[in-house]
């Protein structure tokens, strides 16, 4: 009996120390869907979630250095407009580069709102990796960024690209023969707009549109051969880094509130 004793005595021993030694139970990982529930009875106004967003760490990482090499290709390409002698886009050009110069509160491009975070939890991010999120008004407004310079332009009812383009001033725009089209979540959408591959494109408020500017050695390019590269990049690189953009101006931050 004594012998059953002891080794009931050290099966229990035995048990305790597994049980010590198991790891704790994880604590529950509070989710960008989680802050979204906890702020919405606090929110003085109503959220449009076409236009909420939020920045990922890993984003806002990157994000300076993007800007940086952008505004540098943008200044040779200011400089090989004015070689060039096409003042127009040399002007233009040089209004897209000074519209990069401050460095402005962003987004990752995506959704980011309750209704699709609820609808795929698998794409529901912990909030230890969100920078900051938000919402902003509906604005009033598209962007279009062309040869010529940067337009807002009113949003109305019905508008797409074709009545956004017309309102444009001058001609310089019709040198390009196709759109980058940033809806307000940031997807982007290439779409045609010269006669031979038109494409109809309807605009929501708070969109931008970046015009391609025509690559050297096509029909109506009119910069040197020089800045071949430059020109390729940015027609890469400005609609992406516009993705990361709030879709509005009066827009709430949450969390962490840093700017990235």
């Amino acid at each position: 009996m004594v012998v059953i004793t002891r080794l009931g005595a050290l099966a229990a021993a035995g048990l305790l120390a597994a049980v010590l030694a198991a790891p704790a139970a994880a604590e529950p990982v509070t989710r960008l869907s989680d802050a979204w529930l906890a702020y919405l009875p606090t929110a003085e106004q109503r959220v449009a979630w076409s236009h909420a967003f939020a920045l990922r760490n890993d984003t806002a990482h990157e994000l300076e250095a993007r800007r940086t090499r952008l505004i540098s290709e943008l200044e040779t390409l200011v400089i090989g407009a004015r070689v060039a002698g096409n003042t127009t886009l040399s002007e233009g050009l040089a209004t897209w580069r000074e519209a990069l110069a401050d460095a402005l509160p962003a987004r990752t491009p995506g959704r980011h709102d309750l209704p699709w975070l609820g609808a795929d939890l698998r794409h529901d991010p912990a909030l230890s990796r969100i920078r900051h999120w938000g919402h902003c008004e509906v604005p009033g407004w598209v962007e279009i960024w062309h040869p010529g310079g940067v337009a807002r332009l009113e949003w109305r009812p019905g508008m797409d690209l074709d009545g956004a383009l017309d309102q444009l001033p001058g001609e310089a725009h019709r040198s390009s023969d196709s759109a980058a089209v940033i809806t307000p979540s940031g997807e982007r959408i290439s779409r045609g707009i010269a006669a031979w591959n038109h494409q109809a494109t309807p605009l929501s408020p708070g969109s931008r549109v970046v015009l391609a500017l025509p690559e050297v050695g096509e029909r109506q390019s009119t910069l040197p051969a020089s800045v071949r590269q430059e020109v390729v990049l940015v027609n890469e690189r400005l609609p992406a880094y516009l993705a990361t953009r709030l879709p509005g101006d009066d827009c709430s931050l949450q969390g962490k509130g840093e700017e990235g």
